[in-house]
């Protein structure tokens, strides 16, 4: 599931602690040097200009974005998509024989049992206590997987959600009886803080409503995030946590070719934002640049609705990528409970076994992943498989204690390593450009490092790729960093990863050099 409110409120705090980059600084942080912003970032710009200069890419790299879907008409990505070449566009036929109809720039397996495109979704939680109930009601036997252990993991979930929502809606009823009482005196929607200074009224909901805002003022908590939660209670409501919604039943995973061409549409912000960060055209002078425009291709596999993503999905678009030539698998999102997870960690083995790099997101709860689920993730691959999978914490643009973005799941098991991923700039849909913070972004530019190196050398593995990444990273184990979601825990950053590194690009591509 992807959610971008809390990870932006959560970066604005540390942001603030810190002091924020501005303008190119802050647009470009995560391309540069330390010493150009006092910041890891990943020094691609430094690995162009100085080692690959004008050389041209030996080989394209084809990037899969399993993600919401992109705005594939974007000025600074149409140019960057994969082109299925044995596909005729549009022309109603599956030319190249491959189970899919014009897939000319990947798939949408987001499709309701009509065929039709899906938005919104429930919870994994939700659905399995559906199911439950479902099966209880009709005396009917459990499948397999639906166990004890599962059952009990979809009701705490459930529960710790339902609990998140209750909260939720105190502060969403304090801001719409306040904005209610604003607006009937301004009698415009679009006011800003200081309009509401500036109101002279006895009215105690005007009065009370003053001093309210003045108070989100202080904890530097827009109106643009009041309106976010408001819309999220609703989703919470109508669609997450909601028994009733069902948008479609279980499709077969035997069953693989369901769904249809229509990888942009609605909700695309975030997979258009982790493209983006990969292959933005760099040469137009328009918004950001992604680390590998020259060397990547965007496949675009849409999965991810706007709730939890579902399992069959993955896997199906996993498997999707390792057949249709996908070099490297961008994994942004993630979810706490996956009932078969059997079926995605037998699509990961087979996509690394095609010599497919993975790469994932490690998740935006500030939870220790060695103690808390988070899928998908390595842990039914076998050690051949896991050799071509990385999953990635997020760094912010600081050097000091608060280096680690506040929000970033970690693990000395779990996590690989980490890559910034707080206050990025990239692409959103129609044109628009702007940042997003989030593992969801640290993970492509890792996806964007590892196409740049692998593009100039093409002989080289998925796991070699892995492995030169992890070699060249920064080594900053020592370091001490404030813990994700405390405020003045201390911990050495090599206890938040299995290496306690961060993506190095220019000294992971000179060792790609010194192989040949």
């Amino acid at each position: 599931m992807l959610n971008s409110l809390l990870v932006a409120q959560s970066s604005q705090s540390t942001l603030g602690r810190a002091g924020k980059l501005k303008g190119e600084a802050r647009q470009t942080w995560h391309l540069q040097d330390l010493k150009s912003v006092k910041a890891y970032g990943v020094q691609s710009d430094k690995t162009i200009a100085e080692l690959i200069g004008g050389m041209q890419p030996k080989k394209k790299i084809v990037v899969a974005v399993i993600d919401s879907g992109v705005d594939f008409e974007h000025e600074d990505l149409k140019g960057q998509l994969w082109i299925n070449e044995g596909e005729i566009p549009n022309n109603g036929k599956d030319d190249d024989g491959n189970g899919f109809v014009d897939d000319v720039n990947g798939w949408n397996f987001l499709v309701d049992d009509d065929g039709e495109d899906i938005v919104y979704a429930n919870l994994e939680a939700t659905r399995v206590l559906r199911l439950s109930k479902s099966l209880q009601a009709n005396g009917e036997a459990y499948p397999a997987w639906l166990t004890k252990e599962v059952l009990e993991s979809a009701a705490t979930i459930f529960n710790e959600n339902t609990d998140n929502l209750n909260g939720y809606y105190q502060i969403v009823g304090v801001y719409r009886e306040v904005n209610s009482a604003v607006v009937s005196v301004l009698k415009d929607t679009a006011y800003t803080y200081e309009e509401v200074k500036t109101i002279e009224s006895e009215d105690p909901l005007v009065v009370d409503a003053k001093r309210i805002f003045e108070v989100f003022e202080k904890l530097e908590i827009g109106k643009s995030d009041l309106r976010e939660l408001d819309q999220m209670v609703t989703k919470f409501t109508d669609y997450w946590l909601n028994l009733e919604y069902q948008p479609r039943a279980e499709i077969n995973f035997i069953k693989k070719n369901y769904g249809n061409n229509h990888v942009g549409g609605k909700h695309t912000g975030h997979g258009t934002h982790v493209a983006g960060i990969i292959a933005a055209e760099a040469s137009n002078d328009l918004g950001g640049r992604g680390i590998a425009s020259k060397e990547a291709e965007i496949m675009i596999l849409k999965v991810v609705p706007d709730g939890d993503e579902n399992d069959m999905d993955v896997a199906n678009a996993i498997r999707y990528a390792a057949d249709n030539g996908a070099n490297i698998i961008n994994m942004s999102f993630g979810k706490g409970l996956s009932p078969a997870k059997e079926e995605v960690y037998a699509a990961l083995t087979y996509a690394a076994s095609k010599n497919v790099l993975i790469i994932h997101a490690a998740g935006n709860d500030a939870d220790n992943s060695d103690e808390v689920g988070n899928f998908p993730n390595d842990d039914g691959l076998d050690p051949i498989a896991q050799q071509s999978y990385l999953c990635i914490g997020a760094i912010g643009p600081r050097k000091n204690k608060y280096m680690t973005a506040s929000f970033s799941n970690y693990g000395a098991e779990t996590v690989d390593l980490f890559a910034p991923g707080e206050d990025i700039y990239a692409t959103l849909p129609g044109n628009k450009y702007g940042y997003l913070s989030g593992t969801s972004m640290a993970a492509p530019i890792v996806s964007g490092a590892a196409a740049l190196i692998w593009a100039y050398h093409p002989g080289l593995t998925a796991v070699e790729i892995r492995e030169l990444i992890m070699q060249g990273a920064f080594d900053l184990s020592k370091k001490k960093v404030i813990l994700p979601g405390t405020r003045k825990e201390k911990v050495p950053f090599g206890t938040l990863s299995n290496s306690g590194k961060v993506l190095n690009t220019y000294e992971a591509y000179k060792l790609a050099q010194n192989k040949g």
